[in-house]
């Protein structure tokens, strides 16, 4: 081939070259990023009641303490396993603790262990309460809360809606600068734990008044509120 034809051939492909890389250039120049954020809130009803009782008793000596609060948190497991034949309840007990009570003239001893009970079937839970009351148990809680399932798909929910919230703000976003929506280059998601639900207060009883009869304690569950956050870089490109 003649020398001239060579460089003739190289020469266009160096210009080939050279347009590429202007236009590569180009389109990411014109290639727009915004940053958006977006949090939305879904509301849920608690589901789940949680209990924590308490047997407490006070004696002359630790083990005669202790005999009694295992004495009364036998029959109240016993009541305990009995009504969760019928309905779903959890059954579990906490911390045990014995020590002296003073100062006093003569040795006394406090003893005391926790029972934590949770169902779904607040009227059943809210019932077995009330009889552990009138066993001389102690309430020392009652809370309504959302269990992990019902959290998960309310978290999911969220989710779901602020993502379609970002996509909305986006193409507006596009549309008010004369661009369109070309996709999203990194989302992030945050989901903040939900607020912890009211409260009930609780009447505590003591066990001089446990022979009473009494109404199980009332416990009314207020809304939570769970949240999720999107946040986005989002490419915007020439129409």
């Amino acid at each position: 081939m003649p020398r001239s034809s060579v460089r003739h051939t190289v020469l266009l492909g160096g210009v080939s070259l050279v347009a590429g890389l202007l236009l590569a250039a180009a389109s990411a120049h014109a290639e727009t990023m915004l940053r958006l954020i977006e949090t939305a809130v879904v509301v849920a009803h608690p589901d789940e009641l949680d209990a924590t009782l308490r047997v407490e008793t006070v004696a002359a000596s630790p083990a005669e303490a202790q005999r009694r609060v295992n004495t009364t948190m036998a029959e109240a497991l016993a009541m305990a396993n009995a009504a969760a034949k019928l309905t779903w309840i959890t059954i579990s007990t906490g911390g045990y603790f014995v020590g002296r009570v003073g100062p006093t003239p003569q040795d006394r001893w406090q003893a005391n262990q926790s029972l934590e009970l949770a169902s779904h079937d607040s009227a059943a839970l809210q019932k077995l309460v009330g009889e552990l009351q009138q066993k001389g148990l102690v309430v020392g809680q009652l809370d309504w809360r959302l269990s992990d399932n019902a959290t998960r798909a309310a978290r999911m929910e969220a989710t779901k809606k602020a993502i379609a919230a970002l996509r909305g703000r986006a193409e507006e976003a596009a549309a008010l600068l004369d661009l369109r929506f070309g996709g999203f280059k990194e989302v992030r998601l945050d989901s903040p734990r939900p607020a912890p639900p009211f409260t009930p207060r609780v009447m505590m009883m003591s066990g001089g008044a446990a022979a009473l009869p009494a109404a199980p304690p009332s416990a009314e569950a207020a809304d939570v509120s769970i949240s999720a956050t999107a946040d986005a870089d989002v490419q915007l490109l020439p129409k």
